[in-house]
């Protein structure tokens, strides 16, 4: 049975040490995060061949040294988020002299480094051993915005995980940070001169339209929505599995959507490595979960960043919240037919485009009010981004075996990674129940088979050897999706199937 053993429990503040700063009221594209969201959190595999003493004694001192520089740039992380004493209905984000960040170091007990940090469907529970517990509000209301977990893999690898409040920033601001405290870990000699402080004023964020007061009265309800139908973290059926769609799909899709486009006369729209990825998972997922007749439309809604759409822009490294959101709907009937990605894809790049001139504050109402409405049908929503590049977050052990956000099982998200292994190709996490997996997992190989072979004899050609004159086909489809599985994971499949001839024992892989 996997466990932690808890081997240190360390608090670091900032240094050079800070005097109490003036809190900050968050905005209310940060507070609206307090009603809706756990922390995020987010988890990074190394490997570290190293037994845990030597970490101890060697790492750990780097670690904490370089994470006490990172808050003094980064200190709204070391402090707390508090109800303002100004207001009823306003929170604060403060740092009071000598506040600071929880760190836990543990060991891992009872399950291997490959197989926890792989793709294929794994027990979540053992995941969530992982994952720092962010400590719960004070009697006087406050809590913590960050915690941090180091768990080692004796000799084997290593676990980094961050548990972050979104009330406390976003994607963007917390990559910042992580990769900040990644740069300085690097250094030999970390100063800071090399952590670049980010944009910290929160009243960049004007709320015009009393939306924060509209929100929160709408938030309350999802709340208890969200709570009635969350599956608890526990359940031994959950398991948590990635995909990948490759460069190669993914410029197939591209031509397919277009293709579809331009059969039916359409404007051209947002197309992206992101819209047709959410596009295919959101077929894959509708199908696995085979709504009955209850349920007619099915909905997907995703985060975008709003920094370059303020008017005027507010700076890059601005340390907050700046997301809207977008929300496109679909007969279920339609997404899950024979052109269903191609309609998803370009359903959901309108919806992006219908964002351009718009106020945030006025996207984010409509986006909740609707949300509302369709909760009940679990609309597909996406946490992380590909443009967030978190393979490039190094420690000193080199990039990461793998990246992981363990926190989507409370929505049912998605979440959406640069792939590790090949520039231009994307992965996609989910948590499911394994039944569900079992059957996403199997639309996900079909479709692609359907991608790659069936759009021509040619797409046949490469992946199957020819036997003399005739052209030898699997008919199991068991079978043949276990094989594109096994190739899209490794490149390179040897199969020994008593069900094929002898003389077909190397596929290529057409994403070669």
């Amino acid at each position: 049975m996997a466990a932690v053993r808890v081997l240190h429990e360390i608090q670091i503040s900032p240094y050079p040490s800070l005097p109490s700063q003036p809190p900050q009221p968050l905005a209310f594209l940060d507070a609206l995060w307090l009603l809706i969201s756990q922390p995020v959190e987010r988890l990074f595999f190394y490997d570290f061949p190293h037994p845990t003493s030597h970490f101890i004694d060697h790492n750990l001192p780097i670690f904490t040294k370089s994470l006490s520089l990172t808050l003094h740039r980064f200190y709204p992380l070391a402090g707390s988020i508090r109800p303002s004493p100004d207001s009823d209905d306003q929170f604060e984000i403060a740092y009071e002299e000598g506040d600071s960040v929880a760190i836990t170091v543990a060991e891992f007990i009872g399950d291997d480094f490959r197989n926890i940090s792989g793709h294929h469907p794994r027990n979540f529970k053992n995941i969530r051993l992982l994952v720092p517990k962010l400590s719960k509000s004070s009697p006087s209301g406050q809590f913590p915005p960050i915690s941090i977990q180091i768990t080692l893999f004796s000799t084997q690898g290593i676990c980094i995980s961050f548990a972050i409040n979104h009330a406390a920033c976003d994607g963007s601001g917390s990559t910042q940070f992580i990769r900040s405290l990644a740069a300085a870990c690097r250094s030999s000699e970390p100063t800071l001169d090399n952590i670049s402080p980010p944009f910290l004023d929160r009243s960049i964020i004007v709320d015009t339209h009393d939306i924060q007061r509209k929100i929160s009265e709408k938030m309350l309800q999802y709340k208890g929505v969200k709570e009635q139908d969350s599956l608890p973290a526990s359940d031994p059926n959950l398991v948590s599995a990635t995909f990948t769609l490759f460069k190669d799909h993914i410029l197939r899709l591209k031509e397919r959507v277009k293709a579809s486009g331009a059969e039916e006369g359409k404007p051209s729209f947002h197309l992206s490595a992101f819209v047709v990825t959410c596009a295919y998972v959101w077929r894959c997922l509708v199908k696995a979960r085979a709504y009955n007749k209850d349920i007619q439309q099915c909905y997907f809604s995703c985060a975008v960043d709003w920094r370059s759409r303020m008017r005027p822009p507010i700076p890059r490294n601005y340390f907050g919240n700046c997301l809207g959101a977008c929300m496109a709907e679909l007969n279920v009937t339609e997404l899950v037919g024979k052109n269903g990605t191609e309609v998803a894809a370009m359903e959901i790049g309108k919806s992006i485009d219908e964002l351009q001139g718009r106020d945030v504050g006025e996207v984010l109402e409509a986006t909740i009010n609707k949300y509302l409405e369709v909760a009940r049908s679990r609309p597909l929503t996406v946490a992380g981004s590909p443009k967030l590049r978190v393979y490039e977050t190094d420690f000193g052990w080199g990039k990461p075996v793998k990246v992981d956000i363990a926190s989507i099982f409370e929505t049912g998200a998605i979440s959406l990674a640069e792939s590790r292994d090949e520039d231009g190709g994307l992965e996609i996490g989910l948590v499911l129940s394994e039944e569900e997996m079992n059957k996403f997992g199997m639309n996900f190989a079909t479709d692609l088979l359907d991608l790659q072979l069936f759009e021509g004899l040619e797409a046949l050609n490469e992946l199957i050897i020819p036997c003399g004159h005739q052209m030898y086909f699997q008919d199991q489809l068991e079978c043949v999706t276990s094989l594109l599985c096994y190739i899209q994971r490794f490149g390179i499949a040897e199969v020994a199937s008593p069900d094929l001839p002898p003389n077909i024992k190397k596929v290529q892989s057409h994403t070669e």
